[in-house]
């Protein structure tokens, strides 16, 4: 009989052990899980954000290439601009030589 009282004892205690490792192990595992849970959910919150990133970017590079179109061709319109002055006065003063030989009394080496 004191054999039977200690083998229920002991499986008793063996299985308290047993529950207790149990316990342990459901604990861990829900913590890992809740651990894991955030984790996804972080993930996901920077996936549609790189997503809402990655769909914005044709529009932007559009906006981009019509920017730099538009400064390239102000640039060009004001190196254009310039020059025009330039060969105005140019033609200007070249006109102004023409006249003033053609009017200009003859020299001697001209009217010979």
């Amino acid at each position: 009989m004191a054999g039977r009282v200690y083998s229920r004892v002991s499986n008793r205690s063996s299985d308290h052990k047993t529950q207790n490792i149990m316990y342990d192990m459901i604990s861990d595992l829900n913590e890992r899980s809740e651990d894991l849970e955030k984790r996804i959910v972080t993930l996901e919150t920077k996936l549609e954000t790189l997503i809402g990133t990655i769909q914005a970017l044709p529009g932007l590079i559009s906006q981009m290439i019509n920017l730099q179109q538009r400064e390239f061709l102000e640039a060009q319109m004001q190196h254009h601009d310039q020059q025009i002055p330039c060969s105005a006065e140019r033609s200007r003063s070249s006109t102004r030589r023409r006249r003033s030989s053609s009017t200009a009394p003859p020299t001697s080496s001209e009217s010979s």
